[in-house]
């Protein structure tokens, strides 16, 4: 994507910063993951009516837009050439939680963790956190149908949210919730009106995945469910409005909570400790493959040692609730770790807690050193999720795909709901290198297909995924999703590219090589 050097008009009473071609900081060309465009523009709107001019004055000078919050999303949905909209300036404010009413309403700019300490002080808690929670913004959470550790009890960040603030393609502000009656929006309900045909509702939801969660494609089966647009909205990743603000569902903070560290030495292993999590009610089940925990120097660690020993991955299953439900909890736990020969350990204490959820983060900056040896991890295949009993024959699946391409790997993430983050460590020194991401990110594809999975659990398509959507989906599905957008969007200016791939668009171009900062 070639960086436009056509100046772009100032919006028409816009109060907020505009910047074109090479004044606008290298910074946002970029994200967390390892794409790159150059964008032609940055907009930073000041206020929700700013957000509204921009999106009209693009409708009518076709600019196209692509909204941003922090960047920390990984497949590049928050990176291109038109005009990147910074949501994340102004837009950062947090009200008062409501107690009774256990909501809170929030700007998209807000920032996750700013966010939960709020509401701590009402006895509230927001539980679908990410791992990003202290950088990324809660629009970019909705955008992405965002999920964590919690989500396997708590669900995604779709299941927390009461109400929307939006601006649609056209520049019309909407707010849009889950009671009362919904906005009039004549155009937009005639075009999907069709989707909603019994017919054709019944078909959507026999084709459904059956996965526990999903951030790929547009949720019409959320949508079809409930008849509410903001279930449709979520997830959509800025193509099919601009999210300006929300209304969050809170929940009480947990009385107790306690981990419990089990080792899996194979992919029986690994199954038995997703059923036992799910019997239980485990509020998370998290795992941590060999190689990540090698890497992060676990398998010496002292403290953690008996439980990596012979293990082919580590779990660390979490529940919640007052202190006797907790108690039971961990006694049938206790069972099917001794059931599997894994040593007995429970952390009940926050920082006994937090020292095991440490292990998350503690092969992050290990795993950046690999670039000295030429290394770099970059997350082109690394947030599919599969039906959760077929999630063993996912990672064994992966790691033969890797290994036939003699590509490393650090593998970790949600299984209790199926959902496995690969970062393949990539030998840059090679001048093949780009063919081998192809070469495994295409027969990744095929095996996620193969399993009944989607390439997203909870971070989007973005654009690397968008040219497998038929793939995954199949063309009558594409079809509708289609539909959607050109039902929200008929002009095209909301993030092309992102979702529904764009003619050719190639699912590797901007992918680079970014070596970590010392």
């Amino acid at each position: 994507m070639k960086r436009s050097r056509t100046p772009a008009p100032e919006p028409k009473d816009f109060e907020g910063l505009l910047l074109s071609g090479d004044a606008v900081p290298e910074s946002f060309s970029r994200a967390s993951g390892p794409f790159s465009f150059p964008p032609e523009s940055l907009a930073v709107p000041r206020n929700p009516e700013d957000v509204r001019r921009l999106v009209s004055w693009a409708r009518d000078e076709g600019r196209a837009l692509v909204p941003r919050g922090a960047g920390t999303g990984m497949p590049g949905g928050n990176v291109g050439s038109g005009v990147v909209v910074d949501l994340a300036a102004h837009l950062g404010a947090i009200e008062e939680p409501d107690p009774a009413a256990r909501t809170v309403r929030v700007q998209a700019g807000a920032i996750a963790a700013d966010i939960v300490a709020r509401v701590e002080t009402a006895g509230l808690t927001f539980p679908a956190l990410p791992s990003s929670a202290r950088w990324c913004t809660i629009g970019g959470m909705i955008a992405n149908n965002a999920a964590g550790a919690r989500s396997f009890r708590y669900g995604a960040v779709r299941d927390g949210v009461e109400a929307l603030d939006v601006v649609l393609a056209d520049g019309t502000a909407a707010t849009l919730s889950r009671s009362g009656a919904p906005p009039k929006l004549p155009p937009l309900e005639e075009q999907l009106e069709a989707l909603s045909r019994p017919e054709s509702t019944r078909d959507i939801l026999f084709d459904w995945p059956r996965v526990r969660k999903n951030s790929s494609g547009y949720a019409l089966d959320k949508y079809l469910t409930s008849g509410r647009l903001l279930d449709l909205l979520v997830g959509s990743e800025g193509t099919l409005a601009l999210v300006t603000g929300a209304t969050l569902r809170l929940l009480p903070h947990p009385a107790e909570r306690a981990l419990v560290p089990i080792r899996a030495r194979n992919a029986s292993d690994i199954a038995v400790l997703i059923r036992g999590a799910t019997t239980v009610g485990a509020s998370a089940c998290e795992f941590f493959g060999r190689r990540f925990m090698e890497i992060a120097g676990l398998v010496d660690d002292a403290g953690i040692a008996p439980f990596t020993r012979d293990a082919e991955a580590l779990f660390l299953v979490e529940v919640d609730g007052p202190h006797e439900d907790v108690e039971e909890k961990i006694a049938e736990l206790e069972k099917v770790a001794a059931s599997l020969g894994s040593p007995r350990g429970v952390a009940r204490t926050p920082a006994e807690r937090d020292r095991l959820w440490q292990i998350r983060h503690a092969a992050s900056p290990i795993v950046a050193r690999q670039a000295e040896r030429g290394l770099i991890s970059m997350q082109f295949i690394e947030d599919s999720v599969v039906p959760v009993e077929r999630f063993p024959e996912y990672v064994e699946g992966v790691r033969r795909i890797l290994d036939g391409h003699g590509m490393d790997a650090v593998i970790f993430g949600h299984a209790g709901d199926g959902n496995a983050h690969v970062n393949p460590l990539v030998d840059v020194r090679l001048g093949n290198w780009r063919s081998r991401v192809r070469a495994v990110l295409e027969e990744t594809v095929a095996l996620v297909s193969g399993l009944g999975g989607t390439l997203s659990g909870e971070h989007g398509d973005g654009r690397v995924r968008a040219p497998f959507l038929s793939a995954i989906w199949g063309e009558r599905m594409v079809k509708r999703f289609h539909e959607v957008k050109a039902a929200f969007d008929p002009a095209g200016i909301l993030n092309p590219g992102v979702i529904l791939p764009l003619e050719g668009q190639d699912p590797l171009e901007g992918i680079g090589v970014r070596f970590p900062e010392r």
